[in-house]
């Protein structure tokens, strides 16, 4: 099933960054605003996440597409923070990609463990988007463009 794709970063008690790609994300609702990820409990980003209290949802255009194959790829994980513009937001401490078509900035309201993944919900405090942007999505096995039918 085609869905966005994007870059989840948080932070580890030392601060530095971790990041991982992900298809899983999806919003929740408008009132209060709420994100949704799915994140394997084996992931090696699971843990510092969670104990982070917040992450961030950096939705990529499709020129940033060579930005997600060091976080889909543990063999580049030294190369994950390196290759784009990333800066650390204020007051977070959450990285972030200048430029993405959105950054969603959440900290972490609830989460439902089933089976081997958690279903991470976080309210959404601050929002960071780029007009008209396309945003990149994963579908079929590959990455692709998600673009609407219509435009106002």
């Amino acid at each position: 099933m085609p869905a966005p794709v994007g870059i989840v970063t948080s932070t580890t008690d030392g601060g530095e960054p971790i990041g991982l790609a992900m298809s899983a994300l999806m919003p929740v609702c408008l009132e209060p605003p709420a994100m949704a990820i799915c994140v394997n409990r084996s992931a090696s980003a699971h843990a510092p996440l969670v104990e982070s209290g917040q992450f961030c949802i950096n939705l990529l255009h499709s020129g940033l597409d060579a930005h997600m194959r060091p976080f889909a790829d543990p063999a580049e994980r030294a190369s994950r923070f390196t290759q784009a513009d990333w800066q650390r937001h204020d007051p977070s401490g959450l990285w972030y990609i200048v430029g993405a078509a959105a950054n969603l900035f959440c900290t972490i309201s609830e989460r439902v463990a089933h089976g081997t993944h958690d279903l991470i919900i976080g309210r959404v405090d601050a929002l960071y988007a780029a007009e008209g942007d396309d945003v990149l999505g994963w579908g079929n096995g590959a990455l692709g463009r998600l673009q609407p039918l219509v435009t106002a």
